[in-house]
């Protein structure tokens, strides 16, 4: 049986879903060209967690710590991606410094909490203003 190649491009057009939030990640990508959302939620109720712009990485988090997709990710124009196989990465880090491997496991670990902290607070009910001169109790 043949081993998936390392690299390999990919052409996702515009408002394509690359992957969805939940879903194993074996694959991250290099934005060759184009734009890429990445976002949480329903496709018709988004937050939007960022944009990768031209030469940014994403997808990583799925291969580093071996969770779950944490966000979803599509296609803001005509996209080419440049597909990095998970289990390259994986065996470069199993090479790499423990410290350093376990310093990327503590950002990983941050970044998942701060997105699913950004996406209750701008789903939270804003607050609601006292009226001035109110009644004294």
């Amino acid at each position: 049986m043949s081993q998936p190649q390392v690299l390999s491009r990919r052409v996702v057009h515009k408002d394509h879903v690359i992957f969805r939030e939940g879903e194993p990640g074996n694959v991250m990508f290099l934005v060759q060209s184009g734009r890429v959302q990445i976002w949480r939620g329903q496709p018709d109720d988004r937050v939007q967690l960022g944009i990768v712009p031209q030469g940014g990485v994403f997808g990583e988090m799925a291969i580093f710590d071996g969770k779950p997709r944490m966000a979803s990710a599509s296609a803001l124009e005509d996209t080419v991606l440049v597909q990095i196989q998970g289990d390259h990465v994986r065996e470069a880090l199993r090479k790499a410094d423990p410290i350093l491997t376990k310093l990327i496991k503590v950002i990983l670990d941050s970044a998942r909490g701060l997105g699913a902290q950004l996406e209750a607070a701008h789903r939270a009910p804003a607050p609601t203003a006292e009226p001035e001169g109110g009644e004294e109790a």
